[in-house]
């Protein structure tokens, strides 16, 4: 899947693959470099702002509002200035992106077009995995080299801040993301095995489907289209219950881990602020930027379990799509018969089914 893109066919699609995975780097260290100049620019306003509350009440309050006016609008203007280059660079990397994807997908779909046999029967699947999942495939890429990239960039940056301001913090983020991990993986442990069984599914039902529709009656017969899908109806709730079972089981873990991970930088930093100890007290400014520099260590290393879920769906159609390449040239070698199940434990009656509930991450702010 990857040789297809990157190292085979013409020349300008390889040149656009590595061009667009250049483009990448180039917009996370973009978005990194980003990240560091606000968390500096964090630092500077809140003590500013804790700044004006205290001169308010000094001997001159209204000359030292005044001034501190004239510094909250400079820090403003500052703001202003950071963010402004953001507004061009995201579209066109988004833009970007989106071309990139549909490149991959258009390279994967004309290789496996090229090995299919049309004097064969076709292999189980086989629409689906051409048409569907090339462009499942493709985008859970975009989205995994997406998020390592800026996890990578985003950690280079902010750990060393981490440290510097509280050794102790860093190796706390580090060992709570990684606890984190470990849970998301014992407890999603059967996702992938579920969604790939889920995908047999949907296969089979848009086959029979698109057959009903083209020439009911040969399917059919005089039987009634109801009665026809009532047996898949029940082994397709089977298969669902046991789906849904443990997406809820998966959610509920992630959420309250996610709302853990919000409260635990504030609990860490937060009592400096009235810490008794000089070599402990801290300005808001710090307590901001502390905060904000552990949540953005805690997100990059808890990657993972963020995105455990769509990274399940990807795992299950790369699943797919591997079996798909070995039947596909299995078949070339003459070494299969002409129908080939790709899956693991396929229903034997597919039926229609709604799609798998979706999960949000949750929001890393207080």
């Amino acid at each position: 899947m990857l040789a297809e893109f990157f190292l085979r066919g013409p020349r300008l699609q390889r040149a656009g693959a590595w061009l667009g995975l250049l483009a990448f780097v180039a917009h996370h260290v973009f978005k990194a470099y980003l990240k560091w100049a606000l968390n500096d620019w964090y630092a500077d306003f809140y003590d500013t702002m804790q700044l004006s509350v205290e001169r308010g009440s000094g001997p001159e309050p209204q000359l030292a509002l005044a001034e501190q006016r004239a510094a909250v609008a400079a820090h403003l203007r500052a703001f202003a200035v950071l963010v402004a280059p953001a507004c061009a660079v995201h579209p066109l990397a988004t833009l970007a992106r989106q071309a990139w994807c549909f490149c991959w997908r258009r390279a994967l779909m004309a290789a496996y077009l090229a090995r299919w046999d049309p004097a064969r029967a076709p292999l189980e699947g086989a629409a689906q995995r051409v048409h569907e999942d090339t462009q499942r495939f493709a985008v859970g890429v975009q989205g995994a080299v997406s998020d390592v990239l800026e996890s990578a960039f985003t950690l280079a940056i902010f750990l060393p801040i981490l440290h510097g301001l509280d050794p102790s913090l860093a190796a706390i983020a580090a060992a709570a993301a990684l606890g984190g991990l470990a849970v998301s993986l014992g407890v999603g442990a059967r996702l992938v095995t579920l969604e790939v069984q889920n995908q047999v599914i949907e296969a089979g039902l848009r086959r029979d489907l698109v057959l009903l529709e083209a020439d009911a009656p040969h399917l059919l017969g005089a039987a009634d289209p109801s009665a026809f899908f009532r047996a898949h109806l029940r082994g397709l709730a089977r298969n669902y219950r046991r789906l849904y079972l443990n997406f809820a089981l998966f959610n509920t873990w992630l959420q309250s881990y996610g709302q853990a991970a919000v409260v635990l930088p504030y609990a860490l930093v937060a009592w400096r602020l009235f810490a008794a100890d000089d070599a402990q007290l801290l300005t808001l400014g710090a307590v901001v930027q502390t905060t904000n520099a552990f949540d953005k260590v805690f997100g990059s290393l808890n990657v993972v379990s963020d995105n455990f879920l769509a990274l399940t769906e990807w795992r299950s159609c790369r699943r797919r799509l591997l079996q798909f390449e070995r039947a596909l040239d299995a078949r070339r070698a003459h070494l299969v018969p002409a129908h080939v199940e790709l899956s693991d434990a396929p229903p034997a009656d597919p039926a229609p089914a709604p799609p798998p509930p979706s999960v949000e991450a949750p929001d890393h702010k207080l």
